[in-house]
């Protein structure tokens, strides 16, 4: 069966994951364009020193989730592609560049460390190979993908289109995806246009990458991504898996479905994100940087703290997790005012007598989410009450401060929500209370949602002190505006026995060993970068996170398939049994 150069490529990145050995800098790196709006890089250096050094290697791992004859073939296939002339000691980067809707692709780039032995890799696997020569590289249309493979002596490039309107469509903002009119008459291509058409168009559009892929080859220095700050910081770091993203290129090719002045807000925001795989924790690095523009909201609004008094009263001493955060609402203003759409804004906001800036100044901005005494218990079905359900159950609130009570008691009694609520001194009591609801106390103070009246109660009360809290990284968040935390060993501990299978107790049980906990914070804007720290801490401390993850799943994959060998061989007992008793 044929393969594509997409399929050797990611199974270069596969490697490059699991098996690599010496140092390189990212030379291919200088490959990548400004337009990326994506870059994806994997430190096949890095990850590979983590697992070998914990005695993980490709065969093991086939050993280990394959029966014999499926793990002799992937072995073979891996060997292969140990032979392909890729270097997989080198990093290699994932792009998406946006340009026009038909000029947009992706790319993959990685090191070479034998041509000769790549284009016999790629003649071996490609259909109707035929090798072109350019003046300092080689390359291959692949027909089936669409897509071109170019090289030189150092570096291998994969290039292919993709529509940027059906990319922009997942995206904020982005255009829903185009569909066919419902009367349009479908039509055979291959009838409806004559075969030398057919030709015309797959010869211009081989001509058309391959022409990108030359420039790829050939980039200036102030083309290249390399050039950015935020990618170079991000390179730097020299991080396990990292990305970067630049949002104005993105942005900036649905140019009629965005405001004009949004390309002015966004220019010079880079956002940066660098995994690494330590012992006992996966350690998540994010860092925003802002524009010009963007910078200036964030300084003017910027300061806004969390409040941890509204998180350090919370009445419990089992505590899942929380998040408590500060934001001034009025950020939000400025970036729609900057766009120019705070007219339409306070057009819809008309006819209830409110502007923009009064929802703005209503609210404070400094709000806490806190979880606790999480369960999984059986109650009885409804619908049936001779059976049971079982289902997660926790107590929770949610508190929010209000801003300016001129502001926020203009809101309540606009035409908006006032038919819902009736003011009884400083409190807004809601005039029909329907079922299933929370318990909610609004006053001119502090907005609150809670999972039922007894925990209302005693959080307004303010005389509760939550306990269980780790204080050491709740005194990280003072001065910071966010910081969160989830206990997920709480979690899953509370998975009943009985709702495990017993021929996956033993995996289940090294589910419930895996994790402890997640917390992620959020530091103040320096005026030029905002970060933030995301920590996945593993209930063993002493063995590599990445090590305890491939081991949980090669033991997934191996269950996996015991149980369809044990279903198929149950499925032939009873077919048997079925052809006997005939």
């Amino acid at each position: 069966m044929t393969r594509n150069i997409s399929k050797v490529l990611l199974t270069a990145v596969t490697a490059a994951v699991v098996f690599s050995a010496c140092s390189k800098l990212p030379e291919q790196s200088k490959y990548i364009p400004k337009t990326a709006g994506v870059v994806l890089n994997i430190n096949s250096k890095e990850i590979s020193k983590k697992l070998i050094t914990n005695g993980i290697t490709m065969d093991k791992l086939f050993t280990a989730v394959q029966d014999k004859d499926t793990a002799s073939t992937a072995a073979k296939a891996w060997k292969d592609a140990e032979n392909s002339g890729i270097d997989l000691q080198s990093n290699f980067f994932v792009s998406v560049v946006f340009n026009s809707s038909q000029q947009s692709y992706v790319s993959m780039t990685g090191g070479l460390k034998d041509a000769a032995k790549f284009e016999a890799y790629l003649k071996k696997n490609i259909a109707n190979y035929s090798l072109k020569t350019k003046k300092d590289f080689q390359y291959v249309w692949e027909e089936d993908q669409k897509a071109v493979i170019g090289w030189n002596k150092e570096t291998v490039i994969y290039v292919k289109g993709v529509d940027a309107d059906k990319l922009k469509s997942g995206m904020p903002g982005g255009a829903a995806p185009a569909y066919p009119d419902s009367d349009s008459e479908a039509v055979d291509s291959a009838v409806a246009a004559p075969a030398r058409v057919v030709t015309a168009v797959a010869s211009a559009e081989e001509d058309t990458w391959v022409a990108e892929t030359d420039h790829l080859f050939h980039l200036k220095k102030e083309e290249t991504a390399g050039t950015i700050e935020a990618f170079k910081d991000l390179l730097k770091g020299d991080a396990d898996v990292s990305v970067y993203v630049n949002p104005e290129p993105i942005y900036s090719t649905q140019a009629t479905m965005i405001p004009a002045n949004l390309k002015e807000i966004i220019s010079g925001s880079y956002y940066t994100g660098a995994v690494n795989f330590d012992k006992g924790k996966i350690v998540m690095e994010g860092s925003s940087y802002m524009g010009k523009e963007m910078a200036a909201i964030y300084k003017k609004y910027g300061a806004q703290e969390a409040d941890l008094d509204m998180l350090e009263k919370y009445p419990s001493s089992n505590i899942t997790g929380f998040l408590v955060y500060g934001f001034d609402f009025r950020m939000l203003g400025d970036i729609i005012k900057s766009t120019g759409m705070d007219g339409i804004v306070n057009m819809t906001l008309h006819s209830s007598g409110l502007t923009l800036d009064d929802i703005l100044a209503a609210f404070k901005g400094q709000m806490v989410f806190v979880a606790s005494d999480f369960a999984v218990n059986k109650t009885p079905n409804p619908y049936f009450p001779e059976d049971s359900i079982t289902k997660p159950d926790a107590k929770w609130l949610f508190a929010m401060k209000v801003g300016d009570k001129a502001a926020f008691n203009k809101v309540m009694a606009s035409p908006m929500v006032g038919g819902m609520f009736t003011k009884q001194g400083d409190h807004y009591v809601m005039n029909q209370q329907m079922p299933g609801m929370p318990a909610v106390s609004i006053t001119d103070k502090l907005v609150t949602l809670a999972s039922d009246n007894n925990v209302l109660t005693q959080y307004l009360d303010g005389k509760s002190k939550a306990g269980g809290l780790d204080n050491s990284f709740v005194s990280k968040i003072k001065g910071n505006p966010l910081g969160g935390y989830v206990n997920l060993e709480k979690i899953v501990n509370n998975i009943p026995e009985e709702e495990v299978p017993a021929d996956g107790k033993e995996l289940a049980g090294q589910f419930k060993n895996l994790l402890k906990d997640a917390t992620v914070l959020s530091e103040k804007f320096d005026g030029k970068v905002q970060h933030s720290h995301m920590v996945l801490t593993f209930k063993n401390e002493n063995e590599n996170s990445l090590v305890q993850l491939v081991n949980l799943g090669t033991n997934v994959a191996k269950y996996m398939q015991d149980k369809k060998k044990k279903e198929a061989a149950e499925a032939v007992a009873v077919d048997t049994a079925a052809a006997i008793a005939q």
